[in-house]
């Protein structure tokens, strides 16, 4: 036997009385997360690639 489901409503609901509206909770963006900051991959840029020069170079 299924429950019946309840109808969603078009509007919001009333605050309590005597009070102000509670503010929405502000969720942050998925691909902004504070602990996961992009950083970009050094293999995939536009410089240039950077090469040891053979004057600084000893064995």
């Amino acid at each position: 036997m299924s429950v019946p489901n309840e109808p969603i409503p078009d509007q919001p609901p009333m605050p309590g009385p005597g009070g102000k509206p509670t503010p929405p909770i502000k969720e942050p963006e998925p691909d902004t997360l504070p602990d996961e900051v992009p950083l970009p991959n050094p293999d995939e840029n536009n410089e240039p690639p950077k090469h040891v020069t053979g004057s600084n170079f000893r064995l």
